[in-house]
């Protein structure tokens, strides 16, 4: 990595805060650079990485990241806390859904990537090989596209390794959130999110979730960012209590996303953190008439992770997900 400070940082590796931007070695992310604040305390300890803006508009996430860079004191922690709240830098000011425009590849789907891949797989390598490299921990901050709504939630990937995995479920369960998702072990047979990538090395990585329609919501603000502080807490970074729980955190196996079964307008009768039972009707399609084409129902007993909040959906697109208690 080559690292391009601010007038006011202090020197990377050196304690204090480093406020500038990074650039990675791989040849194909060249001519972008993605804004980092580092903070290292004067006393050694773990070092905990934490990113947003993997999906430009879920901006609660990227607040969050901008929030967390001023709470943290090098004077206080233990180890380091290293930060980027934006990953998706070639999506900056285009408010594209999902996917980087360099490759139209969701990068959050495509850990571990691979160096000599497209554009959103050497990013993926980079932020792994690179800037994660010696990280005890990569926090992934996500939730609420401009299309959806999401509920507050966690994702950690379980494994055959019993400490990795309540490795996974602690730091997962430091977010105040309403469902806990570990993700089955099938999961690390193909790239996907991070804590999957992360978890075929033998190494740490959670994802959280809050936020709706690419709104800037404090609630779920709050919640990335007490999230993190607890993770930091956990880690040893901090020396502080963990904050007070409300919600149920309820740890889940797997979710199940459900396809439109046809054209038309969707129309949901229930929101994301709510129990759903096998066979109920979540929602219906209906047509510009107002008729009803289809039904959309529950594939299990579990909580609605997310659901699209723009009512037009075409056929065999995601509609919404069921978690599925553990």
């Amino acid at each position: 990595m080559k690292l391009l400070a601010l007038q006011n940082s202090a020197s990377y590796k050196h304690p204090g805060i480093f406020r500038g931007h990074l650039q990675f070695e791989n040849p194909g992310l060249a001519g972008y650079n993605w804004p980092l604040c580092e903070i290292r305390g004067r006393k050694s300890g773990p070092r905990l990485c934490v990113s947003a803006g993997v999906h430009v508009n879920e901006v609660s996430a990227i607040e969050a990241a901008v929030r967390l860079q001023r709470l943290f004191d090098p004077n206080e922690i233990s180890g380091c806390v290293s930060i980027v709240p934006l990953i998706n830098q070639p999506a900056a000011y285009r408010y594209s859904e999902y996917v980087c425009p360099s490759d139209g590849k969701n990068i959050n789907f495509t850990f571990p990537g691979k160096p000599d891949g497209t554009f959103s797989e050497a990013l993926c390598d980079a932020i792994m090989s690179e800037w994660c490299e010696d990280a005890d921990c990569y926090v992934d901050l996500h939730g609420g596209d401009l299309r959806e709504n999401v509920s507050k939630f966690t994702i950690f990937q379980r494994t055959h390794d019993e400490e990795l995995d309540a490795l996974g479920r602690k730091m997962a369960m430091c977010f105040d959130a309403e469902i806990v998702v570990g993700l089955p072990e099938v999961h690390m047979e193909k790239p996907g999110r991070p804590p999957t990538a992360f978890a075929r090395q033998n190494r740490l990585a959670v994802m959280s979730e809050a936020g709706a329609n690419g709104l800037l919501e404090e609630e779920a603000v709050v919640f990335h960012v007490e999230g993190v502080l607890n993770v930091a807490r956990s880690l040893g970074i901090l020396n502080s209590p963990i904050s007070t729980f409300r919600n149920d955190r309820v740890v889940c196996k797997d979710y199940l996303w459900v396809e439109c079964p046809i054209d038309g307008e969707f129309h949901a009768v229930i929101e994301p953190g709510q129990r759903v039972h096998k066979g109920q009707r979540l929602g219906t399609i209906r047509n510009y008439f107002g008729e009803l084409l289809a039904a959309v129902t529950s594939p299990e007993a579990g909580l609605l992770l997310w659901r699209m909040t723009h009512p037009s959906i075409s056929k065999g697109s995601p509609v919404l997900a069921v978690a599925v208690e553990e």
